[in-house]
Formats: C-alpha cells, structure tokens, sequence
C-alpha cells in the first residue's frame, strides 16, 4: 500500500500578492501606511476590549499605538500585505475602521496562504466584514494557493465561530504553541482548501447580494446554509 498522497498536478507556483488595493462592493483594502494612523486609532486602537486575544496591547495613548502599527510596518516583505480596511458606504464611509491581513508562506513550493483581521466594531458582524475575508481568500487562490489557513486563539471563540461560519474546516489545535502577555496560548487551526473554494466562493457570492438584505439590511438566509443547500445541489 502507497504512503504517498496524491499527485499534484498544478506545479506552478503561487503569484507574489500584489501592491494594489483590493476593492469590492462595500470595503477598500489598501496597504497599511501612517496616513491611516489616525483613523485606526480611533476606530481600532482606543478599543481597550479588542486587545484581549493579541500579543500587544492594549494603549494608552496614540503614540504607543502609532509605535506598535510602525512595528508592523517593519513586517512588510514581498509575501505579507497588511491592508486597512475603509469602508465605502454609510457615516463612516472613507474611514480606516479595521485592518486585515493576506499571508503567502512557501509561495513557490507548498502554496500555502493565510489571512488575518482586526476589526474594530463598525466591521464586526456585518456584510462588510464578512466580505473582507472573501477578498483577501479570493485574492489568495486566484494566486494559486492550494490553502488557506486561518489560526486564532484556542479561546477565542468569537474567533472560531466566524471560521466555521465563513466555511473553514476545523483542523486542530496546536497546545502550548505561543506565550501570549505572559500565559499561555493554544492555536486552533481552521483552513479552507482549493477543492473546496468553488462551493465557499459561491456561498459568499450568493450572501453578499443585495437581494439576501431586507430594508434594514437583515440578512434572509445565512451564509451557512447558503453553503449547505449547495453542497446538497
């Protein structure tokens, strides 16, 4: 009996991230520079509750957080884009109010991707938010990822319950893997692979149209059982 899995055909190698904005219906995602310092300030980092689950933070002043988002600029390589995320509709249209993350690891080998958010509360729970991460995993598999991944904090679990809701598979969990602000932290490991991003692709499609909106813009279905009644198709 073979212990090998099966042949991949596709040998080319996943396509570098590019430095253009990704846009969409409701959000614009542009590199991360300190024009946007400002905004994420205030829409982000002034938010003591959201840095519970990241290594840093949280801030006291708008200089501590303007160093910390410098720190990331530092990270910015040729496979790691860090965007801000401006809505394009509604009282806080053309504000940075969230930032996301688009991650090509062994690009030319493995094609492995990953994707990362911070949302401040004018994304979190709406069709904005929720379309931010169909871009950026869109973005990743029309660059010929074969997956990508998503980790959070194994007590995290707003966290895991948008993982599985935007379609990502439940892989496992990593213990003891970081030291987080002195304690522990355990990683949950969710993914969505290139076999299975048609059928999610297609889901987030169908959710994202006007038409699944009433009057107060109250989703009719929800995205998971958009995706199931298409896998029973």
């Amino acid at each position: 009996m073979s212990t090998l899995g099966p042949v991949v055909s596709n040998t080319e190698p996943a396509r570098p991230i590019g430095p253009e904005p990704v846009i969409g219906q409701h959000v614009r995602l542009e590199r991360l520079t300190e024009v946007h310092f400002a905004d994420l300030w205030e829409n982000v980092g002034v938010h003591v509750d959201l840095w519970t689950c990241w290594p840093e933070g949280p801030f006291n002043t708008p200089s501590e957080f303007n160093d910390n988002l410098h720190e990331f600029l530092k990270l910015l390589v040729s496979d790691l884009a860090i965007y801000s995320v401006f809505l394009l509709a509604g009282p806080h249209k053309g504000k940075a109010v969230g930032m996301a993350m688009a991650l090509s690891e062994e690009r030319t080998t493995n094609r492995v991707g990953e994707i990362g958010m911070f949302y401040g509360p004018f994304l979190q729970k709406t069709r904005a938010g929720t379309e931010v991460i169909y871009l950026l995993t869109r973005l990743l598999f029309e660059l010929n990822h074969r997956r990508v991944g998503w980790k959070t904090n194994a007590l995290n679990v707003q966290s895991r319950r948008a993982a599985e809701r935007y379609g990502f598979v439940y892989e496992g969990t990593l213990r003891q893997h970081q030291i987080n602000k002195g304690r522990n932290r355990d990683s949950a490991w969710f993914s969505i692979i290139d076999s299975e991003w048609p059928l999610c692709k297609e889901a987030f499609e169908a959710w994202l149209e006007d038409g699944n909106f009433d009057e107060q813009q109250q989703q009719k279905r929800k995205l998971q059982e958009i995706r199931e009644s298409l896998m029973k198709a």
